[in-house]
Parts: C-alpha cells; sequence; structure tokens
C-alpha cells in the first residue's frame, strides 16, 4: 500500500463525525454513507474513546428543505398513518372472528399460525426500531 492511500475505516469516521457535528441523526449517517446504524454508532463510540485525532473539516451545511422534501415528507407521514390504522383494523378483525376458534382444517391452523407468528416476529422488530429511534419511548 503507498503512503497516499486513505483507510477506508478512517475515510467513513471522518464522514461520521462531519454529519454528527451538523446535529444528523444516526439513522440519516447510516443512510448517507450507506451502512448500518450499529456501524455509524460504533464509529461515534470510537470517534469518542479518541479525541485526540485530528479534527474533522467544518462539515458541510445540510440543504434546506423544499418544498418538494416537505411535500415528500407528508406524504409518508399520512401514508404511515393509514398503514396504521389499517394493522388496527386488521387485527381488531382477526381478534373479533377469534380465528384460532374456528373449525378449520389442521393444515389451515398451523399455516395461519406460522403466518400470525411471522407478523408477530416483524411487529416486534419495528417495535424495536421505535424504541432505537425514539429512546424516550416509554414501553
Amino acid at each position: 500500500m503507498n503512503g497516499t492511500a486513505t483507510d477506508p475505516r478512517t475515510t467513513r469516521r471522518e464522514r461520521v463525525r462531519q454529519l454528527h457535528a451538523t446535529g444528523a441523526s444516526t439513522r440519516a449517517i447510516a443512510k448517507e454513507l450507506n451502512t448500518s446504524k450499529d456501524t455509524v454508532r460504533r464509529d461515534l463510540a470510537h470517534l469518542a474513546q479518541h479525541p485526540d485525532q485530528q479534527e474533522a473539516p467544518p462539515a458541510p451545511r445540510h440543504p434546506r428543505i423544499t418544498p418538494a422534501l416537505r411535500a415528500e415528507v407528508a406524504q409518508r407521514n399520512a401514508a404511515g398513518a393509514d398503514a396504521m390504522r389499517q394493522l388496527a383494523s386488521a387485527v381488531a378483525q382477526v381478534e373479533a372472528e377469534r380465528v384460532a376458534h374456528l373449525c378449520i382444517p389442521r393444515m389451515q391452523a398451523h399455516q395461519w399460525a406460522d403466518e400470525l407468528q411471522a407478523h408477530a416476529q416483524a411487529l416486534a422488530r419495528i417495535l424495536d426500531d421505535f424504541r432505537t429511534y425514539y429512546p424516550d419511548w416509554r414501553a
């Protein structure tokens, strides 16, 4: 390796430091750098433990929030609210039907139970995301 090559991890950490200095969230940094939130967290922990390392150059400013971006955020928020209403309705309907008490073939019951378990796992992952992004949420 020649002396001008830069370690990719060092380069990423410097970019993490820059974005963090602008107030960007861990999630936003991870998306910007196409990496995981855990990698960003580890980089931030490393940077906190090694303050003696070279100071990062000034971070670029975030672009202004454009009307198009504001509209996209509003549209996604509305879609999320609609999805939550549909979820609540579907859960209420399944509960009201008491599907575990229906007279259905054993194979179908097993299939439904498997599907419910997969949905429960997906919902648990979504709930974990809420705990990650909203640490002040009480659960």
